[in-house]
């Protein structure tokens, strides 16, 4: 029994070390992943997710464009979290030291690799994520690693390493989780979004947002679809992403967007009117909403966006400028209303004066963040251009119908013309007036309604709802302690701050008196609207009486028509107008400085532009201007080459003639200046080669009456020349005296020197 009993006690107490020595074996490995999972990397991770929410929260979006897909990188705006980001490197990088078996180490260095895109530092970055990819076994963290890899090369646009992680990834022979697979299609969503590519977008977006959990994020990215969707003229898709965008919003302003949204894009039948009413009817109705009152401008553009579609041109410009009139504080809003109408009037009217105008409102509302704000400005900075041109050719062509009237139509003709500009300032000051009546927030719709559908905030949690209710309170009734019978009539004394004290209970002396003085105002007013309206008698004083002050109006008038046929040809890229321009010159000016290349620019045209014909411009420009170089090269296709051969011949000529002059060797310098300036006449090298021949005469001839006469005959020429300067020094030495004497001293040796007669 007791044998029995100590072989228990043994058995026990050694499987009793055994299990001590497993639990200490595996508690370190245990240890580390609980130290690191449940500490380090658990704030670390809360602290990157706080962070990225943030950045979230402070984007701003542009509900005009396609929305970015991923919250742009940037520097700038991650610097004010710059705290936050050091806590999380200080957290994560804690198990990277302390914890290295933790199976949690890859995901720490994930943390640390994002923090270091965040902040712009691209090289720790892609060391990081390279590192993790090569050293760590959990393909969840690899794959994590290269998608990381994928959007830093996306956001450094470097498209070649982009498209190389993209290949790495598919040859992964591990599949990817559902996490994994949704960041790489939204990473290539993002990118092909940026690239203006929005079918592979949709694509790539339709798989991530299957996956996205976040309904917040899921809402975002079907109204990110049913914008793309849109802009593909997928009119049925849009408004079905809109509706779930609609459905899945967490937030007033997306669910208000995506509401405004998928009506304007929702199925009609155009040729119904009913179904175009109901529409109609929706943004009435919307409209006439108090709490809509600051986003009326957003529901005006996407009116206007509906009558687009059927197309209602005229009627989709009325709806642009009431969301232009209405918008409150949101420039961008308002800039995208102006350049919705200037393309109207660019592409379907061809009002390039009235584009440039709205384009110019356009620049002045956005800023630089607006996607296509270069595009944008290009645009704008040519039609400016247009306009200017435009407005020069009808002013001038204004000022020759006026030349040719009698004094009877032109006096009926700037009387008509005064009373219509005078008409139409007065049209606008009303027109001014009205608009900032809309403005005006209507007293019931400053107070926020208790029983309030559109919000999803209780009233009093409502800051802004809150605060525009006491200032309504105030307005009504004014500042009033706490009580009963607040509201008896005998307390409205407290409410008003416009009657005067002095006046007593009659107001009605000062009503008057205020009735004078805004009649006064009015008059002044209107006095001031005029002040820059040319009268009668100014307009007639710029109608054009001789003949010089005609062709100055018809040179001004070439040079627009030039000028603005450049424009359509290069930057509109309009042949069909810029051709309209070109013949209209050459019909009228074709004896101006600008009319050889002007026919020119009509063959150049003609050669691509169907509806010419370049052979009959080829002919007129070789016809009309034989000697301008255009035509010469194409008489002569090698004429180029042929003229600059000649130019170096004469070049080497004169260079030859110059060197022998140098090295004494005058009789040979001087044929090569004959042959010069014989068989090249007119030039490059003419002026210098006779200068040279001065030189050599006075080099060479025994007389100064010789040398004189030839300093005599180069000024002669060339008055004001490159060497006068030299020559007239040159002949204020022969003086009387030596022309007496006749000869030059020591010359008494003859040369063969060409002498000009």
């Amino acid at each position: 029994m007791k044998q029995t009993f100590l072989k228990h006690i043994n058995n026990y107490f050694l499987k009793s070390i055994f299990l001590t020595l497993l639990i200490i074996s595996g508690g370190c490995q245990f240890y580390h992943d609980t130290a690191t999972h449940y500490n380090s990397y658990f704030l670390a991770k809360e602290g990157m997710d706080l962070f990225e929410q943030e950045i979230f929260d402070e984007n701003v979006d542009d509900y005009n464009d396609v929305l970015s897909i991923l919250i742009p990188i940037d520097s700038n705006k991650t610097l004010s979290h710059k705290d936050q980001l050091d806590y999380i490197i200080t957290k994560a990088s804690r198990p990277i030291k302390f914890h290295k078996a933790s199976d949690w180490i890859d995901e720490c260095y994930l943390l640390v690799g994002w923090v270091r895109l965040y902040e712009e530092d691209y090289d720790n970055a892609l060391t990081t994520f390279k590192y993790i990819n090569a050293k760590f076994a959990d393909p969840n963290s690899r794959h994590a690693a290269l998608n990381a890899l994928l959007r830093m090369f996306i956001e450094l646009d470097e498209e070649a390493n982009m498209i190389l992680v993209k290949d790495i990834i598919k040859q992964q022979k591990q599949p990817y989780n559902k996490v994994n697979t949704k960041e790489y299609h939204l990473n290539l969503a993002h990118y092909y979004r940026n690239k203006v590519n929005f079918k592979k977008s949709i694509q790539h977006l339709r798989l991530a947002v299957d996956l996205e959990d976040n309904k917040h994020k899921k809402a975002r990215y079907y109204f990110i679809l049913g914008q793309m969707l849109e802009e593909e003229n997928k009119v049925d898709n849009a408004y079905r992403a809109y509706t779930k965008a609609e459905k899945f919003s967490k937030t007033n302003e997306l669910e208000f967007q995506a509401d405004i949204s998928a009506y304007s894009m929702q199925p009609v039948d155009f040729n119904d009117e009913k179904q175009a009413k109901k529409i109609q009817k929706y943004f009435d109705k919307k409209l006439k909403d108090h709490n809509n009152w600051d986003n009326r401008d957003k529901i005006y553009y996407e009116m206007a966006q509906f009558e687009m579609r059927k197309p209602d041109y005229d009627r989709a410009l009325k709806e642009f400028n009431e969301s232009v009139q209405v918008s409150t504080s949101n420039k961008i809003q308002k800039g995208h209303s102006y350049l919705e109408s200037g393309i109207i009037y660019y592409d379907e009217k061809k009002d390039y004066i009235a584009a440039s105008a709205y384009y110019d409102s356009a620049l002045q509302n956005f800023d630089e963040s607006v996607y296509g704000y270069e595009e944008i400005k290009e645009k704008a900075e040519y039609l400016r251009d247009l306009a200017k041109y435009i407005k020069i050719i009808n002013d001038q062509e204004r000022l020759l119908q006026l030349y040719d009237m009698n004094d009877e139509e032109r006096s009926a003709f700037l009387e008509e013309e005064y009373q219509k500009e005078k008409d139409e300032i007065i049209l606008r000051a009303q027109y001014a007036k009205e608009n900032e009546k809309k403005k005006q927030r209507p007293a019931t719709s400053e107070s926020a309604s208790f029983s309030n559908k559109e919000t999803k905030e209780f009233y009093f949690y409502n800051s802004t709802a809150v605060a525009q209710g006491k200032a309504q309170f105030l307005k009504n009734w004014g500042s009033r302690p706490l009580e009963d019978n607040w509201r008896r009539s005998n307390k409205m004394d407290f409410a008003s701050n416009d009657i005067n004290p002095e006046q007593g209970d009659n107001p009605s002396p000062s009503k008057g008196r205020n009735t004078k003085n805004n009649a006064n105002n009015d008059e002044e007013e209107n006095v001031d609207l005029f002040a820059n309206l040319k009268s009668v008698e100014e307009r007639k004083q710029e109608v054009p009486t001789s003949e010089e002050e005609l062709v100055g109006i018809n040179k001004k008038l070439a040079d627009a028509l030039f000028e603005l046929g450049k424009v359509y040809l290069y930057k509109v890229k309009t042949p069909d107008n810029a051709l309209a321009n070109f013949h209209r010159f050459l019909d009228n000016y074709p004896e101006d400085e600008n009319a050889y290349e002007v026919a020119y620019l009509v063959y150049v045209i003609c050669l691509d532009y169907e509806e010419c014909d370049s052979d009959v411009a080829k002919k007129y420009l070789i016809d009309n201007y034989p000697d301008c170089l255009y035509s010469k090269v194409l008489v002569n296709p090698n004429y180029v080459k042929e003229t600059n051969e000649r130019e170096n011949y004469i070049r080497d000529l004169y260079s030859s003639a110059y060197n022998l002059y140098l090295s004494g060797n005058y009789n040979a310098s001087d044929k090569k200046l004959n042959e010069l300036l014989n068989d090249f006449p007119q030039n490059t090298y003419e002026e210098k080669g006779r200068f040279l021949r001065v030189l050599l005469v006075g080099r060479t001839t025994k007389y100064y009456k010789i040398f004189k006469k030839s300093l005599d005959d180069y000024l002669k020429i060339y008055p004001e020349g490159e060497f006068s300067a030299i020559a007239k020094g040159m002949l204020s030495e022969i003086t009387d005296n030596r022309l007496k004497n006749g000869y030059i001293p020591g010359r008494y040796h003859d040369f063969e020197i060409t002498i000009d007669e």
